[in-house]
């Protein structure tokens, strides 16, 4: 035993820096590489996955004060929303002692839901799931052991469907995977959402902030696709809020894949931010050993620094030159809509037509919404942008976006006029693990020149007023009231 570990034993957590702990306990290690679940190399991390996770729940083993324990894990994440951090510190620590003093300092810490900007949700959630492995490692005493993905994405009769050995209710050896409160059909091999709902868009961002109506990278994958996985896997009490979501073992398999294609996009060249506030900002986890290490963003920005890799990763589209440095920021309005509650049924809400802040003399003011896009320049694009994304209580489905859906159409049959789909997974503030979307520089943008011009061409603008619809894709929870509170088209 090392003296960095007996000290742990002693006293509950020792203190490191991530530079020391990293040439102490991981340096050495040879490079390990991250699987896809349904690979036979994924398929076998899981069976060692599903024994540690067993270890971890059983507190006769890991009682819930030991940073190793399933729930001071899941606790990292969010507190479960049927109590309070205050009260479960209390209750698992009712006296001071280290191990609850850094019980305090990593619980409710993930970002961006917990009042962090939101530019720190990626290098967070590598941290996460990059200590999370050493635990598995530590616990199975498998030291070679790496956390398979769930490509929700891949084609074929496995998009959307949850990798088979977390569905084994009973399973002697999968069954620690199981969860039952996970959505209708999740747990018998149904996909959680429709065609193109699971999709890579994220990869397409150019830039990893947000740059005027373009989200970049980090806000489109965390409001996108991670945010429609969460959802359409599990209830309000499982991985669809934030609080229970780690409470539920594929949830490191899902953040294993968002990690898999930061890295994707990383090594198509895309850069990350390099201002010393983003760099120097550090968070605090628990190791393999249960010792606090202090970990800066920088310290994680290069996987290959860290001693891992994935088998494959994705194919990134090269940037328009329209989109690459320095990036368009100037914006013009095009149309403007009110704010807008969600709800069982379809809502409508009304744009209406904007004339141009700088209007030309030679110009006759368009007086439609045809006429004003037909004028936005060849290099410049349009976009719906939402703001200000909030709820009483996490809503549990998805909803669908519609431009122009004419009056009477059902959204199934307006597949034409649909925009992309929207979640509401972080912007439930009733369940204290929520965050307003529109809370500084958040929002979620669609590029919508492609679909305006189609719809153009229809005759389909031809007015003042234009209707954005959003339906459910199942019914919302009773009382949620989700609010987008601020809709506008933009030209940049």
């Amino acid at each position: 035993m090392t003296l960095l570990k007996r000290r742990f034993f002693l006293t509950g957590a020792a203190t490191i820096p991530f530079t020391l702990w990293f040439d102490k306990y991981a340096r050495a290690q040879a490079p390990l590489v991250r699987h896809d679940a349904r690979s036979p190399q994924g398929q076998a991390m899981l069976r060692v996955y599903a024994a540690a996770v067993r270890r971890m729940q059983t507190t006769a083993r890991y009682p819930e004060a030991n940073p190793l324990s399933w729930t001071f894990q899941w606790y990292t994440h969010f507190v479960r929303g049927s109590t309070t951090k205050s009260a479960e510190l209390a209750r698992i620590y009712p006296s001071p002692t280290p191990r609850r003093t850094l019980a305090n300092e990593t619980w409710n810490t993930c970002q961006s839901h917990s009042g962090q900007p939101e530019e720190y949700f990626l290098p967070w959630h590598r941290m996460y799931v990059y200590f999370f492995e050493q635990i598995i490692r530590n616990v199975s005493g498998n030291p070679t052991f790496t956390l398979p993905y769930w490509n929700s994405t891949r084609s074929g009769s496995s998009y959307g469907v949850i990798p088979p050995e977390f569905t084994r209710l009973g399973d002697p050896t999968f069954g620690a995977l199981y969860m039952a409160r996970r959505n209708p059909g999740v747990n018998e091999g149904r996909a959680i959402a429709a065609p193109g709902v699971l999709n890579l868009d994220a990869l397409s961002q150019c830039a990893y902030r947000p740059s005027g109506a373009l989200a970049g990278f980090n806000q489109t994958l965390d409001f996108g696709l991670h945010g429609n996985v969460h959802v359409g896997v599990g209830n309000t009490t499982n991985m669809g809020a934030v609080p229970w979501a780690a409470g539920d073992p594929v949830f490191w398999l899902h953040h294993c894949m968002i990690d898999r294609l930061w890295a994707s996009w990383n090594a198509a060249g895309r850069a990350n931010p390099t201002d010393s506030a983003f760099l120097n900002k550090t968070f605090i986890f628990a190791d393999g050993n249960g010792n606090r290490v202090v970990t800066r963003i920088a310290d994680v920005l290069a996987i290959s620094r860290l001693g891992y890799a994935y088998d494959r990763l994705e194919s990134v589209p090269a940037c328009p030159p329209s989109r690459r440095s320095p990036l368009p920021t100037a914006i013009s309005t095009i149309g403007q809509g009110a704010p807008l509650t969600l709800g069982a049924a379809p809502a409508r809400a009304t744009m209406d037509l904007v004339p141009p802040s700088v209007p030309r003399g030679d110009v006759p003011p368009a007086r439609t919404f045809a006429a004003r896009m037909a004028a936005v320049d060849p290099k410049r694009s349009v976009f719906l942008v939402l703001r200000q994304l909030r709820a009483d209580l996490q809503p549990g489905t998805l909803f669908n976006v519609f431009l122009a859906l004419p009056e009477g159409l059902a959204p199934e049959g307006g597949q034409e006029h649909l925009v992309g789909t929207i979640n509401f997974f972080a912007a439930g503030h009733g369940d204290h693990g929520g965050e307003d979307h529109g809370t500084g520089d958040k929002f979620v943008s669609f590029d919508i020149t492609a679909l305006a011009a189609r719809l153009r061409a229809r005759n389909l603008l031809n007015t003042d007023k234009l209707a954005v619809t959003f339906a459910p894709v199942g019914a919302p929870v009773a009382g949620a009231q989700p609010l987008v509170g601020a809709l506008a088209i933009v030209e940049q």
